[in-house]
């Protein structure tokens, strides 16, 4: 029986770890690190692609959040080949130099049995359990003694974390679509009318969109691009309107529009379907 778990949940619980939070594990944060890059994409010999990248004044840690038991990835064996100077021509700054690089992976009960395909891969990164626990499980110590001492000691976790990263391109649109329609009701209210899917895509994710690498910016304004062009063709068309990639939101500014508005949008979530959003695309590209 396959044990796989949401994707997005894992990487909000390694990020929550960054925080000093009273009801959940603040590793990350006890040890000095902060968030400094979500999905960076590096160019060594092909393109390798961690989950996160944490950093402190001459420490990086590459995260790599697993959700299922068989996928390990590609080229995951060779994240240790980044180098400082492939984060410097990333816009990454680096403080001081030395400046050692840890990888470390992080799932949940299916790290028991990935650790068998990780072996076989030969790859012995610190594995490290975050679920009911955390703990470094399997694989070799972290080189940094503040996460070796930190991460093997068996935590029980007692709290929830944080939603950091609310969507991401691989979220079903039922997923994304309530940040977005909070965006336009916020803008609304405040009178703005007039915005471009990129604007929507960064309030919508909030803090972590200046730490998103570009292409990962790309891609999430893509996303919200056709959800915009779906929510047109269904219950939101009285409202949206684009030229382009200008788009504007008319909601009268009354209570009652403004109520209208939101039970449109609690009604084209309810009826959102996935297949449904692929089929009117196709449609548009056919047409």
């Amino acid at each position: 029986m396959d044990i796989s778990f949401d994707h997005l949940d894992i990487v909000n619980s390694v990020l929550s770890l960054a925080y000093n939070l009273e009801s959940y594990p603040n590793h990350l944060f006890r040890a000095g690190y902060t968030i400094s890059r979500i999905e960076p994409r590096f160019n060594v010999k092909g393109t390798l692609n961690p989950d996160i990248l944490f950093t402190s004044s001459n420490r990086g840690l590459f995260c790599e959040c697993k959700s299922g038991e068989q996928f390990i990835g590609s080229n995951l064996h060779r994240y240790s080949e980044i180098t400082t100077r492939n984060l410097i021509e990333k816009g990454i700054d680096i403080s001081t130099e030395p400046f050692t690089l840890d990888v470390g992976i992080f799932g949940k009960r299916n790290l028991e049995l990935l650790k068998d395909r990780l072996t076989e891969e030969g790859i012995k990164y610190p594995q490290v359990i975050i679920d009911d626990i955390i703990q470094k499980r399997y694989g070799d110590d972290f080189k940094d003694t503040n996460l070796k001492t930190l991460f093997n000691e068996l935590f029980t976790i007692n709290g929830q974390p944080m939603n950091i990263l609310k969507f991401s391109v691989e979220s079903p649109d039922k997923k994304m679509a309530p940040y977005i329609f909070n965006s336009l009701i916020g803008w609304s209210i405040r009178g703005r009318k007039t915005f471009t899917p990129r604007e929507l895509a960064e309030d919508a994710i909030e803090t972590l969109w200046d730490s998103m690498d570009a292409k990962l910016q790309q891609e999430l304004m893509k996303k919200v691009k056709n959800f915009l062009r779906y929510c047109t063709s269904r219950e939101l068309g009285p409202y949206l309107k684009h030229r382009d990639d200008t788009w504007t939101i008319e909601i009268n500014d009354h209570w009652k529009s403004r109520k209208r508005f939101s039970d449109d949008c609690d009604a084209l979530i309810e009826n959102l379907k996935q297949t449904s959003i692929w089929a009117f695309l196709t449609n548009d590209i056919e047409d």
